[in-house]
């Protein structure tokens, strides 16, 4: 299975968890395509609507192996072959995608809601490995673990009303940036 392939199926694995919850813990969420934003290409694997949290970003990682997260730019996996390799760090992928979704909602003039960026695992052999000394910048999470973060995180003192025409703004302002990529053919 390609990345491409291997990144489809955990995001649908996470659609899966995320239809359970649908109605109780969260009001909805949304997917994208490629977003392009002032030259600055991201997607939104999960936005969640959540009442008693707010927004709340979820990239999603279909990567097997030991992977330890840290602050730094990249993050090691090791596979069971013992072979090491390096990929960008995940939160700082997920920090990113909020950040450009605060701005993309900030000139639809529907910010209005805090967002919080979490990054889940859903590789059945993966290991995930948190620095003490340097911290990953977000919270890392199990796909197991998505309704009980979501509660967890919680706060009773809150309460967003996500009406059918925010979610259909939020939509709507996200569906204008995005574009499709175009395969290059070869001669």
């Amino acid at each position: 299975m390609g990345n491409i392939e291997a990144g489809n199926f955990g995001e649908q694995l996470v659609r899966a968890e995320l239809q359970k919850i649908n109605g109780s813990i969260i009001s909805g969420f949304i997917r994208s395509k490629n977003i392009c934003y002032y030259d600055r290409n991201f997607q939104i694997d999960f936005l969640l609507f959540v009442p008693k949290i707010g927004l709340v970003i979820l990239e999603v990682k279909n990567w097997k192996g030991t992977i330890k997260a840290t602050s730094g730019d990249k993050w090691t996996r090791e596979l069971t072959d013992n072979t090491i390799e390096e990929f960008n760090n995940a939160s700082i992928q997920s920090l990113r995608t909020s950040g450009l979704l605060l701005q993309i909602l900030e000139s639809g003039k529907i910010n209005k809601w805090p967002i919080r960026p979490v990054v889940v695992f859903v590789h059945k052999n993966s290991t995930i490995l948190i620095s003490q000394k340097n911290v990953p910048q977000t919270e890392i999470i199990y796909i197991t673990r998505i309704a009980e973060w979501l509660e967890e995180n919680s706060s009773d003192e809150i309460f967003y009303k996500f009406s059918q025409e925010e979610f259909n703004k939020v939509k709507s302002i996200i569906s204008q940036y995005t574009q499709d990529y175009v395969e290059v053919t070869r001669k």
